[in-house]
């Protein structure tokens, strides 16, 4: 097990897994592999006939052992499976998946399997359905109540929800640092203000206005978020946010195109690969996808916050068309 932690150590020492060159697999050697096999959000397969020289550590993936391993194999996060001519000299770790080792395989070092679960009311585990889809409920949940909050603000401030997606689109970019930076600074500011306002005698009643301020941030970047939708929307409608006339489809067309790989990834962890790296990459490109736009919607809603203040800037915006 000593040699899988030192193994397992490599990882953050050498160079990143998915830079290895195609010869950092297999030697010249046929059949035989020399040095850790480190896998992140890989499946590993050792052959029939294979032999590998050094520990088998799999991260986010799964492993099938056919092969001769003469050190550790350890698997984090994923399925785990010994075939029946399969030799291993080490020891067998498996956290948070199952192992299955056929009878007829050979496990020198023994077989350690943590699964991780959590019981029912009647104390049995729960099945994996059951988190997936509770997930799934979570994020559909999410988004329905975005986009409610979405169309209010599309029939109550057309106009601001129109400025700031003006704004998202004549700087994207500095929207999105903007955003980035207000993600960053928020808490700290929101801190620093409840403790200024603690030391001061007519400041102590202002804090019980915190979660006005809070929710009243969470409005904004909600009107952020709605804005950039709706332009995404309008662009594939053929038009502008600007010149629409049906802000509300425009929303709801941008927030399904945002949301698919999301939702595509929710309900495709249903199915028998919900631990390959396939699913894991669009699941994680889809809130790459929503945090992107979140990001430079809260950007571009400050940014038209700040313009608006300062008076005749803010006139630079387009007119809404009615």
């Amino acid at each position: 097990m000593i040699k899988a932690l030192a193994g397992f150590l490599l990882l953050f020492a050498a160079q990143p897994v998915f830079a290895q060159p195609p010869d950092w697999e297999v030697d010249a050697h046929r059949g035989h592999v020399h040095g850790a096999r480190i896998l992140v959000l890989n499946d590993y397969h050792l052959a029939a006939g294979d032999i590998a020289r050094g520990p088998v550590i799999v991260i986010g993936g799964s492993a099938t052992i056919d092969g001769h391993a003469e050190e550790d194999v350890v698997v984090l996060g994923g399925r785990l499976r010994i075939g029946p001519e399969a030799v291993v000299d080490g020891e067998v770790v498996t956290v948070g998946g199952a192992a299955n080792v056929d009878p007829k395989a050979r496990v020198r070092g023994g077989v350690d399997e943590t699964v991780l679960r959590i019981p029912g009311i009647d104390g049995r585990p729960l099945p994996r359905g059951w988190f997936t889809g509770l997930a799934l409920a979570g994020t559909i949940l999410r988004l329905l109540f975005v986009f409610i909050v979405a169309s209010a603000l599309t029939l109550i401030a057309p106009a601001w929800v129109r400025r700031i997606s003006w704004r998202a689109g004549e700087g994207m970019a500095s929207s999105a640092a903007i955003g980035l930076a207000c993600q960053v600074a928020f808490v700290p500011v929101l801190l620093l203000i409840i403790a200024a306002l603690a030391v001061s005698i007519v400041g102590i009643p202002l804090i019980g206005t915190m979660p006005l301020v809070i929710a009243a941030a969470g409005v904004a970047g909600t009107a952020g978020f709605t804005a950039v939708a709706a332009r995404i929307g309008a662009r594939l409608r053929g038009t502008t946010v600007e010149a629409s006339n049906a802000l509300w489809v425009d929303v709801l067309l941008g927030m399904t195109v945002v949301s698919a790989l999301t939702l595509f990834a929710r309900f495709a962890a249903f199915g028998p690969f919900w631990t390959s790296p396939a699913a894991w990459s669009v699941s994680a490109m889809g809130f790459l996808i929503e945090y992107l736009v979140w990001t430079i919607g809260i950007g571009a809603a400050c940014a038209s916050l700040l313009a608006r203040w300062n008076g005749p800037q803010a006139q630079a915006a387009p007119h809404a068309v009615a």
